[in-house]
């Protein structure tokens, strides 16, 4: 039976390193075997183990033997070389930055330059190392807000949050969202094209509070909503807080309508406080992340085949919300 000769303090040690820290998994394997056929394991059991054929492993074992360390790293191997210089692959990325839309015309610049055809595929690896990920765009409305608010706005919810933490408050965000039958669009791993039924329907109002520990105070409303049904919400809301309760909202004109603001004072009496976020900051307000994770990941294809199935789903999923469907907010 095959097995290596007694290792020194030194040998284990550098291969207990290798084991747990080298970065492929192959190297992790044979310094694992080297470990374990010190420890008296035959090449049948670490076969077994590591999933390893006996005849991989007795290679690995002689060239421990004969080379040491040396002999269970990976050798230099060799290659087609790269279509183009480092150089150009520099250049090549920077046309993308200025282009990132339009692969084609990239592609064009770079042989007229070079002379050299690359294809698609290609110039895409070399995105990819330069570190470029296609992801989808964002909108974005931070170059209409007052930054000076924002970082108020900011300031104000950390230290609000940080009487949470002692204790000694509640901090919510409220917002509305609809739902109907006409899908947001998410992407997906498919092997052909997925459709997903799409069909103009009615439109479910979900009204929400929401902390960040993803408790969730959802109401459901068939329709659209007006100031009356969410001053009725947020009276139903104030008579379940047992400490000072901070919600904050956006500016929509709802919130900052006549009738919402004069109840203000007797929600306060009762302990609940309303803050605004600054205008044109959505990503203050955590109860959006919600939104986008029900719309895009959590809500099922199959929900928007009919509105008796939607309904279905979007109630399980809102009754669900921090058990099965969590949000690790930052």
């Amino acid at each position: 039976m095959l097995f290596v000769e007694e290792l020194s303090q030194a040998e284990e040690v550098m291969l207990e390193s290798m084991y747990n820290n080298h970065p492929l998994a192959m190297t992790r394997k044979r310094g694992h075997s080297i470990l374990l056929s010190n420890k008296g394991y035959s090449i049948p059991q670490i076969a077994e183990i590591t999933s390893v054929c006996r005849q991989s492993l007795s290679l690995w074992i002689k060239m421990w033997d004969e080379m040491g360390l040396l002999g269970l790293l990976e050798k230099p191997r060799s290659g087609r070389p790269r279509a183009l210089s480092i150089e150009e692959e520099n250049e090549a990325v920077e046309k993308v930055k200025k282009e990132p839309r339009n692969l084609k015309k990239v592609l064009a610049e770079i042989a007229d330059k070079t002379g050299l055809t690359i294809c698609k595929e290609t110039l895409r690896r070399i995105c990819k190392r330069a570190g470029l990920k296609w992801k989808r765009v964002r909108k974005s409305l931070k170059s209409k807000r007052d930054e000076k608010a924002y970082q108020e706005a900011f300031k104000q919810i950390a230290e609000l949050l940080e009487k949470e933490k002692n204790g000694e408050a509640n901090v919510c965000f409220f917002d509305e969202s609809g739902f109907d039958l006409q899908p947001s669009i998410p992407s997906a791993w498919q092997d052909e094209i997925r459709e997903i039924p799409s069909s103009r329907s009615k439109r479910l109002s979900v009204l929400g509070f929401i902390n960040k520990s993803s408790q969730l105070e959802s109401f459901v409303f068939e329709g659209n909503i007006n100031t009356e049904v969410v001053v009725a919400c947020f009276d139903k809301f104030s008579q379940q807080i047992n400490k000072p309760t901070y919600v904050w909202i956006d500016n929509a004109s709802i919130h900052t309508s006549d009738l919402f603001l004069e109840n203000l004072s007797q929600w306060e009496e009762k302990g609940l406080y309303i803050r605004n976020i600054s205008p044109y900051s959505p990503e203050l307000n955590i109860i959006e992340i919600l939104w986008k994770k029900i719309k895009y990941e959590w809500m099922p294809f199959e929900a928007y085949e009919s509105f008796k199935s939607l309904k279905e789903n979007l109630f399980d999923i809102l009754k669900k919300v921090g058990d099965e469907y969590v949000i690790a907010f930052s």
